[in-house]
């Protein structure tokens, strides 16, 4: 079989734009999507979606811009935060919305059809396997499984646990046998927005629920308050404007006196740490930590500004008061006996079932070690197998690059230190978080949906029009040099700006569009003047038309 001009892995919103986007420039080439699912969507397919799942961003701003959602009356929403159902039915519309070459985007899927290998041959050919021994060659690939495909299972010895332990990537579909009465107590493990949904679920069930956060993680989730002060409507608007997202030091964009007066000047210094802090306290008392001993056990350690892949919205009415009910214990998972956790200070606990909130692995086993490494792919650290040499030149890449952080930055100079896990990974060495800086010269793959951001179906349509360009090779690129410089920057900033290795720009999604709009030579300030810009939450709305505006500029 003769290699088809594009393949996409994965069908869920990052993988289905991005067909979108290269069928809409190249209407007559032939593109499949490989979905590992029997259904698209990804979290949001009806086989993932578990019951009560709302969004985490409001209408208007979680949507294509492309192809606009239809609004729901507000009697369905929450402060403007919707049902996930809603969002499927979306992504299933939108798949066959259009055809190219006689065909939708749905028609093109190839489901139940998880990768298991990659590689690349000696013709510049990929060559895609799947667990159903099937195979598929390319000339290009697209990579879009995104952050929640592969879930990371609790460690702890197990070997005489009983009780079944169901990661939250499983929990729709577990949810009928979580009702039977033989189930009684339930424990949830880790404190990720995921965990409150499942504590949500289980209190809907009538079951008892016992709550582990480990104290050597990052801790609960920050759930920022729904709504905000007038005139605004929803918390995700406060972080969606461009004097909120200057406030937050961000290397995504060039540094203006804005900038140097917010992180350089020690009035300004003091003045953005009241911003934050007013938002730190007013997203806090609505969850009435201090209602009592237990409830205190769920106050985030970190504060508002310092928190990213742990920050997410109370989306659901009565949230806390529901997860309030639960038995909230601080502690860690030693061991699993018979129907009990052992945990390490000495308690038992006794259960029926394990619900796993426990995260999500961001590496991509479908490559072998060596090929990963030349991509620069994230890996599990005791897999990582770079060169003595490769090894040194990175390091001190990220020497400097630290201190010009710091330089840029003063206020990142020094910060408090929090108790986080060892990494699950190695730094992603992507440019952009995207494409290699070396091992694919000829322009023929891109990873798209490897970060998290507050406007995510934004993002994944502006990242399917870069990596389109990169891909047809009509995108300028720095030098292999100063890629590496970016990357390294990029990861020195991320470890001063959230004190670790991560993958989400929550407070920076606007600064990380922008960027991939200016690379693409396009507009990136959108609002239409100065105030505006400032001043007026950025919506879908906002991005409509880019592809077109790219389109035009080829002719």
């Amino acid at each position: 079989m003769a290699p088809v001009n594009l393949i996409v892995i994965g069908a869920g919103p990052f993988g289905l734009i991005a067909a979108h986007t290269w069928l809409e420039l190249n209407p007559n080439d032939s593109v499949i999507l490989l979905e590992s699912a029997s259904d698209l969507g990804g979290v949001w397919s009806k086989s993932r979606m578990y019951p009560t799942i709302m969004t985490q961003a409001p209408q208007g701003m979680f949507e294509f811009p492309c192809y606009p959602m239809e609004k729901l009356p507000k009697d369905k929403t929450f402060y403007n935060y919707f049902p996930g159902s809603h969002v499927g039915a979306y992504l299933e519309a939108f798949s066959t919305h259009k055809l190219f070459s006689g065909k939708t985007l749905q028609e093109r899927i190839i489901f139940n059809s998880h990768v298991k290998h990659i590689t690349k041959t000696h013709n510049n050919v990929w060559t895609v396997a799947t667990d159903s021994s099937t195979s598929f060659t390319c000339e290009k690939l697209i990579v879009a499984t995104g952050l929640t495909s592969t879930p990371n299972l609790p460690s702890f010895p197990q070997d005489s646990f009983t009780p079944p332990i169901i990661h939250t990537r499983s929990l729709a579909a577990k949810v009928p046998s979580l009702t039977t009465p033989t189930i009684t107590n339930v424990v949830v493990l880790g404190g990720s927005k995921s965990a409150f949904d499942a504590v949500q679920i289980l209190h809907s069930l009538n079951k008892s629920v016992t709550w582990i956060i480990r104290t050597t993680g990052q801790g609960p989730a920050f759930l920022a308050a729904p709504n905000a002060p007038w005139p605004l409507h929803s918390s995700h608007e406060v972080i969606s404007m461009r004097l909120v997202a200057k406030m937050s030091p961000c290397i995504f964009e060039p540094v203006d006196n804005w900038a140097r007066f917010c992180h350089s000047n020690k009035i300004g210094i003091k003045m953005v740490d009241a911003v934050w802090s007013f938002v730190d306290w007013m997203w806090k008392r609505v969850a009435r930590f201090d209602r009592d001993e237990n409830m205190k056990r769920l106050e985030p350690g970190r504060t508002v500004f310092l928190s990213s892949d742990g920050l997410a919205v109370s989306n659901s009415e009565g949230l806390w008061d529901n997860v309030a009910k639960a038995k909230i214990l601080r502690d860690e998972v030693d061991s699993g006996e018979g129907r009990e956790l052992v945990l390490k200070s000495g308690k038992r606990v006794s259960c029926d079932a394990v619900i796993a909130a426990t995260g999500w692995s961001n590496t991509y086993p479908m490559f072998e070690d060596q090929l990963a490494v030349v991509l620069g792919l994230p890996m599990p650290p005791q897999k990582a197998q770079e060169d003595g040499k490769e090894v040194a030149a990175w390091e001190a890449l990220l020497v400097e690059a630290d201190k010009k952080v710091v330089e840029t930055f003063p206020r990142l100079a020094n910060l408090p230190t929090y108790p986080h896990p060892e990494p699950k990974s190695t730094p992603s060495k992507l440019y952009r978080s995207m494409i290699p800086i070396t091992g694919d010269l000829d322009h023929s793959i891109a990873f798209v949906g490897a970060i998290g951001s507050a406007q995510s179906l934004n993002v994944a349509e502006i990242q399917a029009l870069w990596v389109a360009a990169y891909l047809s090779k009509k995108l300028a690129l720095p030098t292999e040099e100063n890629m590496r410089q970016e990357v390294a920057l990029t990861t020195a900033w991320r470890r001063r700006r959230y004190l670790e290795d991560g993958y989400n720009f929550i407070y920076e999604h606007l600064q990380y569009m922008s960027m991939l709009l200016r690379d693409l030579g396009l507009n990136d300030l959108r609002k239409g003047g100065r105030w505006k810009e400032l001043l007026v939450p950025y919506v879908s709305a906002d991005y409509r038309g880019i592809l077109e505006e790219w389109r035009k500029m080829q002719i």
